[in-house]
């Protein structure tokens, strides 16, 4: 598996276990934990606009706060990478660095668009009259992504809307897990 865009990564571990699977040519960027700033995010807009970002950040808080920040902060199209947290089998840490090379491979083949530019394409009325916030339905919709099953409800709102989905394409994603 080659990969052409820079990840973009929360630390130095993270970037090494990269290394070891895809070799020392893969390119990252660490954004050092929570450390996104406007110096940070213009190095990210430069480079997604000549080679393309991945973003790869923890199935946690802090990696979701981080993923936000750049995806809101960069304003444009993002590539998303999500490793699922019931994947990680290590229970101290639970990061990118613990994850196993063929769950980070499946998470770079399986990557997701976000564009904080996209009209809403669900709207809050559509996401309440067909309840998706509950529970049950986040749990699919978010194991569809590999996105965390702790999601909250305003997180998968705003997050589906950022992948541009349509409510048709939700119906699907549920009507398959019910197969």
């Amino acid at each position: 598996m080659k990969i052409d865009q820079v990840i973009v990564v929360e630390g130095k571990t993270d970037t090494q276990k990269l290394k070891q699977i895809f070799g020392s040519q893969l390119e990252t960027i660490e954004t050092n934990g929570l450390n996104v700033n406007e110096e940070l995010l213009s190095i990210l807009k430069n480079v997604n606009n000549s080679r393309g970002i991945i973003i790869l950040t923890d199935p946690d808080g802090p990696g979701q706060k981080i993923r936000e920040q750049i995806n809101q902060g960069l304003a444009c199209e993002v590539k998303n990478a999500f490793i699922s947290r019931p994947l990680i089998k290590t229970r101290s840490k639970i990061g990118v660095a613990e994850a196993n090379p063929e769950e980070i491979k499946q998470s770079l083949s399986n990557l997701i668009t976000f564009n904080s530019q996209n009209q809403e394409s669900i709207s809050w009325n559509d996401y309440l009259e067909n309840d998706w916030f509950q529970p049950k339905y986040r749990q699919i919709i978010s194991h569809h992504f590999s996105w965390s099953q702790k999601i909250s409800s305003k997180t998968l709102f705003k997050w589906l809307n950022l992948a541009g989905l349509k409510k048709l394409d939700i119906e699907l994603i549920i009507k398959e897990s019910k197969e």
